[in-house]
């Protein structure tokens, strides 16, 4: 009797453990150690789809392990073009979760997140990391979806505190853009130095590569727009200015009254003092409103014609020409603001837009409507 009773109450708390365990969702195998979110480190080896190396801001390595429990496997009949995939490459669904590792644990946690993709095609290059430039920028997963035939829209993550975090992506005015970006195909997004990071793409409808420029915040987990250009070849540009500090040296040129390639040359400045400073002029001739004497990449205009010059002759106007800045209308609005003035001239055939810098102009001319700027005059 005694030992029927010791079984009996050996099995009435073996049945109240595990009640008490299914009330507090903990589960009795090695899915999860703590909490109901943990995945031992050997299982998730074996249940992933792909796993990336990345390193948070401190360089601490984690491993990012992507799987599905609903996941089906079945096999391409054509190419996928997007993935560069050929028929029988194997191709898998369901719905994706993602886990994180840090180097040396036994288990991974599962993350709350909800990923932005529900197929993965193997052998797989659209979805990769971005090394870092080192403290304190962390390393990026890159999760991208088709875009266009040009880019792929990508999604940018990172490790924050052992958590896998998306980043958003904001304009200068702290505005939220989409929660993707256009990047092109393998090479899309590079790592700056600063926390900054670049985005390329191939825009057809200018033909030429729009290169954008982002400051990371980590402690918001924000991608805010530091710089744009364009570009005409495909490789990346050094990492210097782009056409918001172009701007701005215009702007400041402009509102200090002097030509932007040499300050000691001002408007207002008279004609013999001018000679003293300046080389030799490339050329020299009458606009309509005066003399020009023209170099590479400027030229300066005078309140009198070429046969008038003389000591109370004057500087009127700098031009800058701008054809090799492939400086886009849109950005500059986009860094300027919207202009006091924006115009077709017919007897030009061009239009223009007016910036009032101060006691000065800043103009911007071009051929077509949302082109690039041909010619920038400061008067």
């Amino acid at each position: 009797m005694r030992k029927l009773k010791q079984t009996w109450k050996l099995s009435v708390a073996v049945a109240l453990t595990a009640v008490w365990l299914l009330l507090w969702g903990i589960p009795i195998h090695a899915e999860a150690a703590t909490g109901g979110n943990q995945i031992a480190a050997d299982e998730l080896k074996n249940i992933s789809r792909l796993s990336f190396q990345l390193r948070d801001a401190y360089q601490t390595p984690y491993t990012v392990y992507i799987f599905a429990k609903d996941e089906k496997m079945s096999v391409l009949t054509e190419e996928d073009y997007w993935t560069n995939n050929k028929t029988g490459d194997k191709s898998y669904t369901g719905t994706y979760r993602a886990a994180v590792v840090k180097n040396g644990e036994k288990f991974g946690t599962v993350q709350s997140l909800k990923l932005p993709f529900g197929g993965v095609t193997l052998p797989q290059t659209w979805h990769y990391t971005v090394k870092s430039s080192g403290k304190p920028m962390p390393d990026l997963l890159i999760l991208s979806e088709w875009g266009t035939s040009n880019f792929n829209l990508v999604y940018p993550y990172v490790i924050r505190s052992g958590t896998l975090e998306p980043l958003q992506f904001i304009n200068p005015q702290g505005k939220k853009l989409d929660a993707s970006y256009p990047a092109s195909r393998g090479d899309g997004v590079r790592s700056l130095s600063g926390s900054r990071l670049q985005f390329k793409f191939y825009n057809n409808s200018v033909f030429k590569y729009a290169v954008n420029t982002f400051k990371l915040n980590l402690s918001k987990l924000e991608l805010q727009v530091s710089d744009s250009r364009y570009v005409n070849q495909g490789s990346w540009p050094n990492a210097g200015t782009g056409d918001r500090a172009y701007l701005e040296n215009l702007k400041a040129a402009a509102i200090g009254g002097y030509l932007p390639a040499n300050p000691q040359i001002k408007l207002g400045m008279k004609f013999n003092t001018l000679k003293n400073r300046l080389k030799t002029a490339k050329f020299t001739e009458n606009g309509e409103w005066g003399a020009f004497y023209g170099y590479k990449t400027y030229a300066v205009g005078f309140n009198e014609y070429m046969h008038e010059l003389g000591p109370s002759s004057y500087v009127m106007v700098f031009n800058i020409f701008a054809d090799q800045q492939n400086l886009a209308v849109g950005n500059v609005k986009y860094w300027l603001g919207k202009p006091k003035e924006q115009y077709w001239n017919e007897a030009e055939g061009s239009y223009g837009m007016i910036y009032t810098m101060g006691k000065h102009s800043l103009a911007f001319h071009y051929d077509e409507e949302d082109g690039f700027i041909q010619l920038i005059t400061i008067y």
